[in-house]
């Protein structure tokens, strides 16, 4: 096996919750996604069973074949041909990385460091996660078994202090252009959580693979309840108008947390703490790149392509867009959401009817 780490059940579920959560701190796409007003949080909540049933193909294909990743499963049941589902997913990871390191570097020249070429940030992050995905999956898990807490309890901190001055009237009226805007939401919201495919790919690696649903579902719950805080938080100290047009509308936020004259400026501490979430993002992503690839070529090990894989992810993601307007225009809900869902649901659903039709001849090999 090409790694022979083991991760706990409450690390996949945190792995799941602070990779997914972590952009949601900045960028917060769902407000200029459906229903486009101030019922974005319902349709964080309506989400949940949605995530479920998206879910669901991509969950029993890993139950299914427990010891392969989605990858090798390609292959087995699809003979050759599943070797160019491989690579899809191959091709995947390794623009969902670039694509993060890009965000990344966006936000930190937009904001904190206008000064600073972007391709410093992206090549340096880049080497850090190479670095993290060298040392395995136990290293980037135990990581985000310790920055996930930290995450979390830093919302909390957010929104006790902002507190004072929210208005929850701005939440008002509730389902104000009916409730199918708010289900296309909930479709939106929940066809960003990539995060699904991570029990494609780390299943055999579970120390109780029979956890990993429950894991997954406690994932993706956390992720809701702190998305619809998040949001509630952001619509009621800004007006709604105002929150869709910030580009940044959480770091706004706790920028005007101010007590007195001892606590003000925390959005520095909220940075760091969002820089650590993000490297972890990037890291996993990196490794499914790095680990997919070798499970492709039948390779020994997959440490020898980090780096070269490494080349290829800056240079994607310095090329991926001129500027923030490209870039949100490709990860808008319109263009997204059938790029991730084609991944994340349609795939696995192919495969596991394939799968379940061909059941003899997998079940000999």
């Amino acid at each position: 096996m090409l790694e022979d780490g083991r991760i706990t059940d409450r690390q996949f579920m945190l792995l799941i919750i602070v990779s997914r959560l972590i952009l949601s701190l900045t960028y917060l796409p769902a407000l200029n996604s459906p229903p486009e007003n101030q019922d974005v949080w319902i349709a964080g909540l309506l989400s949940f069973p949605v995530h479920l049933l998206l879910a669901v193909p991509a969950y029993l294909l890993a139950q299914r074949f427990k010891d392969r990743s989605i990858i090798q499963s390609a292959e087995l049941i699809l003979g050759k041909t599943g070797k160019i589902i491989g690579a899809l997913y191959v091709w995947f990871f390794l623009h969902m990385t670039a694509l993060t390191l890009r965000q990344l570097s966006c936000y930190l020249t937009s904001v904190p460091y206008p000064e600073t070429p972007a391709p410093v940030f992206i090549i340096v992050t880049a080497l850090f996660a190479a670095l993290a995905v060298g040392y395995g999956v136990e290293t980037i898990c135990r990581t985000g078994e310790i920055m996930t807490p930290v995450v979390m309890f830093s919302i909390f901190v957010v929104i006790i202090l902002i507190a004072k001055d929210m208005d929850l009237k701005a939440l008002a009226p509730m389902l104000e252009k009916g409730i199918a805007p708010v289900l296309h939401g909930a479709l939106t919201i929940a066809a960003r959580t990539v995060e699904i495919l991570f029990v494609t790919m780390l299943l055999p690696y579970l120390n109780q693979p029979g956890t990993a649903k429950k894991a997954m579902a406690w994932g993706i719950f956390f992720f809701i309840f702190f998305f619809t805080i998040i949001t509630v938080s952001i619509i009621t100290t800004f007006d709604v108008e105002q929150a869709i047009n910030r580009t940044f509308p959480f770091f706004s936020t706790v920028r005007l947390i101010s007590i007195g004259e001892f606590l003000e400026r925390i959005d520095a501490v909220h940075l760091g703490i969002w820089i650590l979430g993000l490297f972890i993002k990037i890291s996993i992503y990196y490794y499914l790149t790095a680990l997919g690839a070798a499970q492709l070529f039948n390779l020994q090990d997959y440490r020898p392509i980090v780096l070269p894989l490494g080349t290829i992810i800056v240079s994607l993601s310095v090329l991926q867009a001129e500027n923030m307007v490209e870039l949100r225009e490709f990860t808008s809900y319109k263009v997204w959401t059938w790029y991730a869902l084609f991944f994340i649901t349609f795939l696995p659903l192919i495969l596991l009817v394939v799968a379940v039709l061909r059941r003899r001849e997998v079940q000999a090999r």
